[in-house]
């Protein structure tokens, strides 16, 4: 830890305690108690839940979901990471894409944001593939992604209706 630098601890209750590296209170901060003060008090990470409205959530998980796709997109052009440029990019947009992803839990449940978030990416590539690059298409194939797509729809019905 650097001199000076900030900690968010845990109280006993649960509040959260802004602290400096020595374990003294921070400027601005309330006194700690005793309890709090000592190294077994939890640090608190960033709030997973909260900061972001329900609708804000589902339009980051739409650009996380954007972003897997067009990442996918540039790992079959890297064609096995021998193509360096397309390999690169294809890591910026996965990271981009779960950095999205994990943002968007702050407004949504996780049941529902990654079924949706890989069923669309899912559904999405399989028809691209199916449509623009010539792979096989079945009716089993077609009824399988149709059930995936339905079984996100009522996962996301259960928790909103």
């Amino acid at each position: 830890r650097q001199p000076g630098s900030i900690l968010m601890r845990l109280t006993p209750s649960g509040q959260p305690l802004l602290t400096s590296a020595g374990g003294a209170p921070a400027a601005g901060s309330a006194s700690p108690s005793s309890s709090c003060a000592d190294s077994s008090a939890l640090l608190s990470l960033l709030p997973l839940r909260g900061g972001m409205s329900v609708a804000e959530g589902w339009g980051v998980l739409f650009a996380a979901t954007l972003f897997e796709l067009v990442s996918t997109y540039f790992m079959h052009a890297a064609q096995g990471f021998s193509r360096p440029l397309q390999a690169a990019l294809a890591c910026v947009f996965y990271a981009a894409s779960f950095l999205g992803f994990n943002f968007s839990l702050r407004a949504l449940e996780i049941s529902i944001a990654y079924a949706v978030w890989s069923a669309a990416v899912m559904a999405v590539l399989s028809f691209v593939g199916m449509a623009f690059l010539g792979e096989s298409v079945s009716s089993l194939k077609v009824a399988g992604i149709a059930l995936i797509v339905v079984g996100t729809t009522f996962l996301n019905l259960a928790t909103t209706g």
